[in-house]
């Protein structure tokens, strides 16, 4: 005769236990921490960019946190405003400060024979990388005004 062990039943009070802990994970779970799709609290940012005091006409601004997290864009138009987006149209940037980027080309009128030629630079390389542009930027709460008025 084959010995086969009898399964061992266990207490009521450790499945109310095991049920009181999936119940309580399963709430975390619908709850989340925060936001509900795991983004970063962001605010409103608009500005204006200038260079030797001109109006900046295109290119791109960019904010990156300083503690991690998403970098929020703004593509800088005619009049030289910009509006900041991380996730959607005109949700901002993320609260906290930053290391700002700014770069503006003139890719020329798009015609075949300036095909060849470089893009010009509007404002010096050193504005396009975070580590020589010397911007920074804190976002708080609520809306956010933030002028560039760079200059050699």
């Amino acid at each position: 005769m084959k010995y086969s062990p009898q399964p061992r039943r266990q207490s009521s009070s450790t499945n109310y236990f095991s049920w009181c802990a999936c119940l309580v994970f399963l709430c975390g779970m619908t709850m989340g921490c925060g936001s509900d799709d795991g983004r970063v609290e962001t605010a409103p940012v608009s500005g204006k960019v200038t260079y030797n005091g001109d109006v900046v006409t295109t290119g791109t601004v960019m904010f990156t946190p300083t503690a991690g997290g998403p970098s929020a864009t703004g593509e800088i138009q005619a009049d030289g405003t910009f509006e900041m987006k991380t996730y959607d149209d005109g949700d901002g940037a993320a609260i906290g400060s930053h290391s700002v980027t700014i770069t503006a080309l003139d890719e020329g009128s798009g015609l075949p024979e300036e095909a060849a030629s470089e893009p010009k630079l509007l404002i010096p390389r050193k504005f396009g990388n975070a580590k020589t542009s010397g911007l920074t930027a804190t976002v708080n709460s609520g809306d956010n005004t933030v002028d560039f008025a760079l200059a050699e």
